[in-house]
């Protein structure tokens, strides 16, 4: 493959809080990779490189999405894995990790799979999945991590619905803790936010709403 054309980004604001960098700067790429950072006249590559003017430009290192819906399987009427990512990269974001919400469920090797190649093929930023923690988001019988794990999902949730069930929850810990994966739950408590139209306080009482109070976070915390 022939490497590709040098690229010069001019006059941008460069943000990297690993680098603790924030100034105005120039960087060059060369082959895809920053090669530089404010490099001298005579290190600029042979041949006419491109040149970006990024005066008034913020430049960061590509943002990440933890919680990226791609809606496949299933939606794909709403997104599909080229255009979400394609939005993604516009707005600066290279990589984004998929939650499980889809029909079928990506509750299943299965599914992670066929959503895992469906990205070779089709995404233009990396691309990763959570595995759902019950099996169909329901909250009654837990998915086959392990399986999960092994396929290549990143962490397990039951996306927007909260999982209530306290047993289930603690054995989903477990098994994660095993397997060096996260959990994230929908911290609601499902009884305490049923029917609530704003958050418990002054307001909601002057204005007559049912309301969720802060104990419906709290409780599923805790």
């Amino acid at each position: 493959m022939a490497p590709r054309q040098p690229l010069v980004i001019r006059g941008g604001h460069l943000i990297d809080p690993s680098q603790k960098l924030d100034r105005i700067g120039d960087l060059m790429i060369e082959d895809g990779k920053i090669s530089a950072i404010d490099p001298p006249a005579g290190q600029l590559p042979l041949g006419e490189p491109t040149v970006l003017d990024a005066s008034g430009l913020v430049v960061t290192p590509g943002f990440v999405d933890i919680h990226a819906h791609l809606r496949v399987p299933g939606f794909e009427y709403k997104e599909t894995l080229a255009s979400g990512t394609r939005a993604a990269a516009a707005g600066g974001f290279t990589t984004v990790c998929a939650m499980p919400n889809t029909n079928p469920v990506i509750d299943s090797r299965s599914v992670l799979e066929a959503v895992l190649e469906q990205a070779t093929e089709q995404a233009v930023v990396n691309v990763y999945v959570h595995g759902a923690i019950s099996i169909g988001q329901e909250g009654v019988q837990l998915a086959e991590l392990g399986d999960l794990s092994d396929a290549g999902a990143i962490g397990f949730t039951d996306d927007g619905i909260p999982l209530a069930n306290s047993k289930l929850m603690r054995h989903a810990l477990e098994y994660a803790t095993q397997l060096g994966r996260p959990v994230s739950n929908h911290a609601e408590d499902p009884a305490l936010i049923a029917g609530a139209a704003m958050h418990e306080g002054i307001i909601s009482s002057r204005l007559g709403l049912p309301a969720a109070p802060r104990q419906a976070e709290e409780i599923m915390l805790s």
